[in-house]
């Protein structure tokens, strides 16, 4: 994500979100959104990053965690589908939707910048991928490495938050979106 985002600011932008936001002081959390955004003033790669930064954090920690990470979230940028194996591992499935393929074109790289887990910031366990934007984004997560030290194995009540970022193929075309749920017990779907 940062040579994304640092591609990004090397272009001269900032990103904004020109639809469904991420939650703020005045509206309420949202366990489940994004939006499609816009490059629109000149920033350095290190403010654009924080701002991004700043965003995943704010959605972590304003979101309670009241739906469980199973079967399928539909939102107008992806729908993303959680399940749970028997031995821990928690796997998805994103798959961008019409509206997102129509505005960010073909191909779309994906990539999970910043992740939670209870509060603590995680290495982010999906890198940049870039494929054809009809392809089934996927990844799974059972251990884990929090940023600054230490590490963890995903754990039934677990809160969680992903936060992903897609850079599209049209000029300034980009999106973000984001989940905070709670694990569920192993062999969910």
């Amino acid at each position: 994500m940062k040579k994304t985002l640092a591609a990004l600011a090397a272009a001269g932008a900032v990103l904004l979100t020109t639809a469904t936001a991420p939650a703020s002081a005045a509206d309420e959390p949202s366990d489940n959104g994004g939006g499609f955004l816009t490059q629109v003033t000149p920033k350095d790669a290190a403010t654009v990053e924080e701002l991004a930064r700043e965003r995943a954090e704010e959605v972590h920690v304003r979101t309670s965690a009241n739906k469980l990470c199973t079967g399928t979230w539909t939102h107008a940028v992806s729908t993303v589908t959680f399940q749970r194996a028997s031995g821990g591992t928690l796997a998805w499935g994103f798959k961008l939707s019409n509206t997102a393929r129509a505005n960010l074109g073909s191909p779309v790289t994906v990539t999970m910048p910043y992740a939670y887990v209870n509060g603590k910031a995680i290495n982010p366990p999906y890198g940049p991928h870039t494929a054809i934007s009809t392809y089934n984004f996927h990844g799974s997560m059972n251990k884990y490495q929090y940023v600054g030290g230490g590490s963890g194995t995903i754990a039934t009540g677990n809160k969680l938050t992903f936060y992903w970022f897609l850079k599209g193929s049209r000029p300034n075309s980009a999106a973000d979106r984001y989940i905070t749920c709670q694990v569920s017990k192993p062999g969910s779907a």
